[in-house]
C-alpha cells in the first residue's frame, strides 16, 4: 500500500482520503447485508471506485470489480445462502460478529456495549440500525470509521480539527477493533466456503493495520 507521506499533491491525498470513506463503507456493508443482485452490483462499482482511486491491490476488491454480470444472479444466490448460513441470528455461530465476544465474558457484555455506544455518543453519532445490530457489531464499528474517514475528507477543515479526528480513529481502532478484528477473521476465514467472505476475512485485518499506520504519520505530520 503507497504510504501517505509518498502522496504529494493535494488530490492525490484527497483521492485517497476518499478511498478511506468507501473501502470502510463497502466492508461495513458486506458483514451487515445480504449480497443481493442489486447489492453486488453496487459493491462491484464501489470496488472499481476505490481501485481507480488508490491502489490497495487487495483479492477483495478485485474480486468484486471482475464479477461477471453474465454470472452474476446464480453468484447472488449462492452468496446470499452463504450469508444466511454465516450470519443470519438463527443461526448458532461460534465466530459472532460482535466485539464483545472476544474481549469481555458473558456478563460484560451489556456493559461493554454501553462503552462503545458512548464513543460513538461523544462523536455525536447514533445508528439507525436495520437489522437490530448491537452497537458492538462488526459492521457497525466499521460504519463508524466510515462517518469518521468523511470528517477527515472534508477540505476546508483546520489542521487542529483534522488532527483530533486522526487521532479519534487511531483510539477507536487501537481499542475497539484491532484487539478482536484479527480473531473473529480467523474463524470466518476457516469456516466459509466462499471466496468472498473469505477474502473479506483476510482483507480486513490488514487494511486496518495499514490504516493504523497512515494515520499515525498524519497526527506526526500535523504536530
Amino acid at each position: 500500500m503507497t504510504m501517505y507521506t509518498e502522496l504529494e499533491t493535494h488530490q492525490s491525498r484527497q483521492e485517497w482520503l476518499y478511498s478511506r470513506v468507501m473501502t470502510y463503507r463497502l466492508l461495513s456493508e458486506m458483514l451487515e447485508r445480504k449480497p443481493t443482485l442489486s447489492k453486488l452490483i453496487e459493491w462491484k462499482k464501489e470496488a472499481s471506485k476505490i481501485n481507480r482511486l488508490f491502489t490497495n491491490n487487495y483479492a477483495l476488491l478485485n474480486t468484486l470489480e471482475n464479477t461477471m454480470l453474465n454470472d452474476i444472479m446464480q453468484y447472488a444466490r449462492q452468496e446470499c445462502e452463504e450469508y444466511s448460513q454465516l450470519f443470519e441470528q438463527d443461526q448458532q455461530v461460534s465466530y459472532p460478529p460482535q466485539a464483545s465476544y472476544y474481549v469481555t465474558n458473558e456478563q460484560g457484555r451489556t456493559a461493554y456495549e454501553a462503552v462503545v455506544n458512548a464513543v460513538y455518543a461523544r462523536a455525536g453519532i447514533a445508528f439507525k440500525k436495520m437489522d437490530h445490530e448491537t452497537d458492538d457489531h462488526i459492521g457497525i464499528e466499521l460504519e463508524f470509521m466510515a462517518l469518521l474517514a468523511e470528517r477527515s475528507a472534508e477540505t476546508d477543515m483546520h489542521s487542529s480539527n483534522r488532527k483530533m479526528i486522526a487521532q479519534m480513529q487511531i483510539e477507536f481502532l487501537e481499542h475497539y477493533l484491532i484487539p478482536w478484528v484479527p480473531s473473529f477473521c480467523a474463524e470466518l476465514g476457516k469456516t466459509t466456503c466462499s471466496p468472498l467472505y473469505r477474502e473479506w476475512a483476510q482483507m480486513l485485518p490488514t487494511y486496518l493495520q495499514n490504516d493504523l499506520q497512515e494515520l499515525q504519520k498524519i497526527v506526526t505530520r500535523l504536530t
